[in-house]
């Protein structure tokens, strides 16, 4: 799957700087490289199901979208509460949110973006297949049939 930064680039403010071209080109390949380490831990091929998949190829560029942008325009803020600063003797002051992991302006998957990607985010009941395949499927595809399995008449 080709997600270059042209493809996230009209997301953010002003122009990126080369230094910034580069770091959301490495920002991209991490994203790749985590969801293809979250679809291996549950025992399927992402390559392989990308390939055959065009609601999954969608998602996947909405969600690596989503991660870029969280990563540049947040950074190292992500889990901020609050911030002060004092000029006269130098005081700051950082507080973070509880339960708000850290990443320090990386990629990270979260349970919603793993549960659109189709990937179960707790494990099951001590069994070691993989679950089924989970993404949502978009309203205009389900159908329902009816009895198709009804006695007919003879």
């Amino acid at each position: 799957m080709d997600i270059t930064v042209d493809d996230i680039a009209g997301i953010f403010p002003r122009p990126l700087e080369p230094d910034e071209i580069t770091r959301a080109h490495n920002l991209i390949q991490a994203a790749l490289d985590l969801i293809e380490e979250a679809f291996l831990r549950a025992g399927r091929d992402f390559y392989r199901e990308v390939e055959t998949s065009r609601l999954l190829q969608l998602t996947v560029k909405r969600v690596i979208v989503a991660m870029i942008s969280e990563a540049v325009l947040v950074g190292e803020n992500v889990g901020r509460a609050s911030a002060s600063s004092t000029t006269g003797q130098e005081s700051d002051s950082i507080t973070y949110s509880q339960g708000v992991g850290i990443h320090w302006g990386g990629v990270y998957l979260s349970p919603e973006w793993l549960r659109d990607l189709g990937l179960c985010e707790t494990g099951g009941g001590g069994f070691s297949f993989p679950p089924a395949k989970s993404y949502r499927e978009p309203a205009a595809f389900r159908r329902s049939f009816g009895a198709e399995f009804s006695e007919r008449p003879r």
